[in-house]
């Protein structure tokens, strides 16, 4: 079995802030932000069950339980939870407000953008002793 990293999915969300023909641009651009986000909060779910075990977090109200981890690893966290719960209302406000002003394509990117980094220099860049000490709400 071959392990999917999430991180891949910005490459998706790369793609959606080009034109498609026949896709409705607006429709791309909200995909790009949720990808952008899930690619985040994924990798950090990758890291917590990499050192606590598959299945740590629990299968619901896993958003929950993964920022509520996060907030147990005080300092070393805070910027990958600021960066997260930013992403996250990015996210929701794409997916569940649909009467917004249409989203300009360089928000969407720099987004995209500042996932990667938070992937690439917090969430992979920290050592697992750090997500050891996290506390993983069962609940």
């Amino acid at each position: 079995m071959t392990s999917f990293d999430a991180e891949d999915w910005l490459e998706v969300a790369e793609v959606c802030c080009d034109r498609i023909p026949g896709v409705d641009q607006e429709a791309l651009l909200r995909t790009a932000l949720n990808r952008a986000y899930y690619a985040a909060l994924l990798c950090v779910k990758w890291r917590i069950e990499g050192v606590h075990g598959r299945g740590a977090v629990p299968r619901s109200r896993t958003h929950f339980a993964i920022l509520a981890a996060i907030r147990s690893g005080g300092t070393r966290f805070s910027d990958i939870h600021k960066a997260l719960r930013a992403l996250q209302a990015l996210r929701d406000a794409a997916d569940y407000d649909l009467r917004s002003k249409p989203l300009p394509w360089s928000v969407v990117h720099a987004q995209i953008g500042r996932s990667r980094e938070l992937i690439r220099r917090h969430i992979k860049a920290l050592p697992d002793a750090e997500f050891r000490r996290l506390v993983i709400p069962r609940r």
